[in-house]
C-alpha cells in the first residue's frame, strides 16, 4: 500500500492518497497535471499504472488500455517557450515603483529594509515608458501598468501624474490601449487625484485590514483610509481591497468580509492573503495551525459570500485549474533606481534580495537589459527544483513564490509547501465529489 503521494515513475502522473470520507473507499487519487484528469482508483488501479506507466514511456500503446488510464498517462509535455517569457522583451505589464518612502510603518511589510529618499526622475521614466508603449517592440494590443511601492507612490503624486499623461499620449499615438491600477495604503487623497484617476479611467487597490483595532494594530490612520475608500467609491473609481492576514486577525477574516460587504458595498474585488513573514511565528508548527486557521476560515466565508457582487479572492483559488512553471511570471518591474526587477518585493539596494533580482536599467542610451542572467531567473522554476521534482502539486503552484524560497528557513518553507499540497489535494477532492454527486 502506498500512504504518501507518489509520482509514477517517468510521468508526470501522481498518485494521492484520498482524505475526504466521502471518497474514501475509492483510496486514492490519480492525478494527471498536465492532461487536466483526475479520478478515483483503488489498489488495483494503482497497480495498472504503474504497469502502464512503463509501457508508455517506451512509446508502446495497447488499444486495451482503460480510458481513464490513457487520459492520465496520454498528455503532452507544455513547452517551455510558451508557458514562460524567454526576454524582458515580450512583457505586456509593467510594475512600477516610483519611490522608497513611506507614511506608514505595517509590522509586515516587505520592504521595510529598502527605506530611502530615493525616487525615480522623469527622465528615466520617460526612457521606461517609450521602451514599454513601442510598436517595434510588440505590436499595439491592451498593456497594463500597475503603480505600487516600494513606498507609498502617492508620496511622489507630481511623478505619477506625469506618467500617466506622458503613458496614455503615448499609447493613444501608437494604437496601444493602456489599463492602469493604484496599489496605496489609502492615507493621501486630493481632489487632483481623484479627478486624474476617473479622467484615466484608472482603478485602485487600497492595502487595508478593515477592522478598526486590526488597521490600527497593523497599519494605522484607520478613519482617514476608510474615508478615503468611500470617496474613490463616489468619485466612480473601481475599488478593490486587499488585506493582509495575520495571526492577529485569522480568526476575525468573516467579521472583515461582513464589514466589507456592509461599509464598501462598492468595492468590486476583496483579496485576502496570508502574510509572508515567517519572523511573525514561533514555530513551523505555529505557522501550520495559521495556514489550517486561515483555510478553514476562508473556506468558510468564501461559501457564505462568495456569489455576491463584491468577489473574494485568494491567490490560489483556481489552483487546481491552473497550471504553470513558474509561481509568477517574472515582472518587468520599474524601480526607484531606473533599474528592473523580476520581483517587486526587492527595489532597493538596501535589500539583500536586490542584486539577486536586477537583470536590466534605464541608462542615458535607453534601456539596457542582462538577457542572461533574466533567462537565469527564469530558469527558478519547476523544471529545474529537485524538491518539486516528485509533487503533485508542483504545476499548479509553479514551485512557489522566490521570495519566500529567499527568505524563509527550509522548515518554514516546507510548511509552506504543505499548505500548498493540502489546499489543491481539497479541490481535487472536491472536483471529484461534484462529479460523483452529479452521477
Amino acid at each position: 500500500m502506498y500512504h504518501t503521494e507518489m509520482r509514477l515513475s517517468h510521468t508526470e502522473t501522481f498518485i494521492i492518497p484520498v482524505t475526504r470520507t466521502r471518497i474514501s473507499q475509492h483510496t486514492f487519487i490519480a492525478y494527471s497535471p498536465l492532461s487536466d484528469t483526475c479520478c478515483l482508483i483503488d489498489q488495483s488501479g494503482v497497480d495498472l499504472l504503474h504497469t502502464l506507466a512503463d509501457s508508455f514511456f517506451s512509446g508502446e500503446r495497447n488499444e486495451g488500455y482503460p480510458e481513464w488510464a490513457k487520459e492520465l498517462l496520454d498528455y503532452d509535455f507544455p513547452a517551455v517557450r510558451k508557458m514562460l517569457r524567454q526576454s524582458p522583451q515580450e512583457y505586456t505589464t509593467l510594475s512600477l515603483l516610483p519611490n522608497l518612502i513611506c507614511n506608514f510603518r505595517c509590522q509586515y511589510c516587505y520592504s521595510a529594509q529598502g527605506r530611502s529618499h530615493a525616487q525615480i526622475t522623469r527622465e528615466k521614466l520617460r526612457k521606461a515608458l517609450d521602451f514599454f508603449i513601442d510598436p517595434q517592440r510588440i505590436c499595439p494590443q491592451t498593456i497594463k501598468m500597475f503603480v505600487s511601492g516600494g513606498g507609498e507612490p502617492l508620496l511622489s503624486w507630481e511623478t505619477i501624474k506625469y506618467a500617466l499623461e506622458y503613458a496614455y499620449e503615448r499609447a493613444r499615438q501608437y494604437g496601444f490601449t493602456l489599463w492602469v491600477s493604484f496599489i496605496t495604503n489609502g492615507a493621501i487623497l486630493e481632489e487632483e487625484i481623484l479627478h486624474t484617476l476617473k479622467t484615466y479611467a484608472c482603478s485602485v487597490c487600497v492595502s487595508f485590514e478593515v477592522l478598526p483595532e486590526l488597521q490600527e494594530h497593523l497599519r494605522g490612520q484607520y478613519e482617514k483610509v476608510s474615508q478615503h475608500i468611500i470617496s474613490y467609491g463616489k468619485a466612480g473609481i473601481p475599488v478593490m481591497l486587499n488585506s493582509t492576514i495575520t495571526p492577529f486577525s485569522v480568526d476575525r477574516m468573516q467579521e472583515m468580509v461582513e464589514e466589507v460587504l456592509k461599509t464598501y458595498p462598492f468595492v468590486r474585488n476583496y483579496t485576502l492573503e496570508p502574510v509572508t513573514d515567517h519572523t511573525l511565528f514561533g514555530s513551523p508548527g505555529e505557522m501550520r495551525e495559521f495556514y489550517r486557521k486561515f483555510a478553514t476560515h476562508y473556506r468558510a466565508i468564501k461559501e457564505l459570500y462568495g456569489k455576491g457582487k463584491t468577489s473574494l479572492w485568494f491567490s490560489l483559488d483556481e489552483m487546481a485549474d491552473t497550471m504553470k512553471m513558474r509561481y509568477c511570471p517574472g515582472k518587468l518591474c520599474l524601480t526607484p533606481q531606473g533599474t528592473f526587477s523580476i520581483c517587486h518585493c526587492a527595489s532597493s539596494p538596501r535589500e539583500d534580495r536586490y542584486e539577486k533580482c536586477v537583470y536590466g536599467s534605464v541608462t542615458e542610451e535607453g534601456v539596457t537589459f542582462d538577457t542572461e542572467k533574466f533567462r537565469q531567473l527564469m530558469d527558478l522554476n519547476v523544471l529545474h527544483k529537485e524538491k518539486c521534482r516528485d509533487c503533485f502539486a508542483k504545476w499548479n503552484c509553479g514551485g512557489e513564490c522566490m521570495t519566500r524560497a529567499d527568505q524563509y528557513p527550509e522548515a518554514y518553507m516546507e510548511e509552506v509547501c504543505h499548505f500548498n499540497r493540502e489546499w489543491l489535494r481539497t479541490q481535487l477532492e472536491q472536483r471529484i465529489s461534484e462529479a460523483y454527486a452529479e452521477d
